[in-house]
């Protein structure tokens, strides 16, 4: 996209439900806006990865949006779906909701979902994660060296074996050492910083019902930094699988020890990994994720808007009740399905 793009057909507001995290988005005498890219250590949760990234990438292009710490009425509002519910009665504005790893939210007129399991109805739109800001990609001079290996992320969604002394001793025994890139309180997190990882390792014991909301942004992000990854086997990771070189599947210990083997024994395997990550990256690009919220906004969301604006009052607020109820259940059935079912780690239902 160029940075000489139309304005959207309607105004679009970005609701920030935690304004303290970001007071100079609020001042009125701000006359730059701020780099994502030197963003890096403040993207932590769901509102600042759906919220504040894309407002700021869509506002760096002149583009008619604003932000808010409230919804406003009569306008097309985008909010984190888990920063928002029933008591905010949201039903005189025309929410796109960004559901992340929530339940459906029935609340909202328009659905972002993050992988196209996700994607049920008419009303949902498959946008991926915004690429991590600031990333420094592995340097080209490492070579095929494999010595590093990370886990970027909360260390808690790392299954237990994979972060375990003895896991830790026998990769080190095979001359790599693991890395747990995790938040830590009063210290920068280091998701961004690619730059020394020889391998990325993401396995989480999650049920099969909660790993098909989850996205696949630790596979893209290794794209993009060019290093090969170990993965589990969710279904966003297989979503975006187009060959053997987009990653390597893992549920095992053993399985991550053999995949390390190959790979010290194979340079050439691990090269044609790095150079397919490549070519697959450029699908995920930030411009490519401007244009993708581009088209959302003056497509299907200022189409839903026309139609919503001619709707009167007691009609609105009449669908707002149906959807309270429909939100209501879905929550109840997402916290069941996270809690309850089987998960393809461990082996076990729980």
């Amino acid at each position: 996209m160029s940075s000489d793009v139309p304005s959207l057909p309607y105004p679009v507001t970005f609701v920030i439900r935690h304004p303290e995290r970001w007071p100079e988005l609020f001042q009125p005498s701000q006359t730059s806006i701020p780099d994502p890219n030197f963003l890096c250590d403040r993207i932590k949760t769901n509102e600042d990865c759906w919220i504040v990234l894309t407002y700021l990438h869509l506002k760096r292009k002149h583009l008619n949006v604003s932000i808010s710490d409230r919804f406003v009425p009569g306008e097309i509002c985008v909010v984190s779906g888990l920063d928002f519910g029933i008591s905010d009665r949201t039903f005189n504005s025309f929410i796109v909701g960004c559901r992340s790893d929530g339940f459906q939210p029935f609340l909202c007129d328009l659905t972002v979902v993050q992988n196209q399991a996700c994607v049920s109805s008419r009303t949902d739109i498959f946008i991926p994660h915004w690429p991590q800001p600031g990333l420094i990609p592995r340097l080209k001079e490492r070579g095929s060296r494999i010595e590093n290996i990370v886990f970027k992320g909360d260390e808690i969604n790392l299954y237990e074996s994979f972060r375990s002394p003895e896991f830790k001793r026998q990769l080190e025994k095979i001359g790599v050492k693991l890395r747990i890139n995790t938040l830590v309180e009063n210290e920068p997190v280091m998701w961004h910083d690619y730059s020394t990882d020889d391998l990325v390792l993401a396995v989480r014991d999650v049920t099969e019902k909660d790993g098909l909301v989850k996205p696949a942004s630790k596979l893209i992000n290794a794209w993009i930094a060019g290093v090969p990854a170990l993965l589990g086997p969710e279904p966003p990771f297989r979503e975006q699988r187009q060959s053997d070189l987009d990653y390597i599947e893992v549920t095992t210990p053993q399985a991550v020890f053999e995949a390390i083997k190959l790979l010290k024994s194979r340079p050439e395997l691990y090269q044609q990994i790095i150079a397919n990550s490549h070519k697959r990256a450029e699908d995920f690009t930030t411009e490519k994720m401007i244009d993708r919220w581009y088209q959302l906004l003056a497509g299907p969301a200022a189409d839903g808007y026309k139609r919503w604006s001619q709707k009167n009052q007691l009609s609105r607020m009449a669908e707002f009740s149906l959807r309270s109820i429909q939100h209501k259940i879905a929550g109840k059935k997402a916290a069941y399905n996270r809690l309850h079912g089987y998960r393809p780690i461990s082996g076990t239902h729980t």
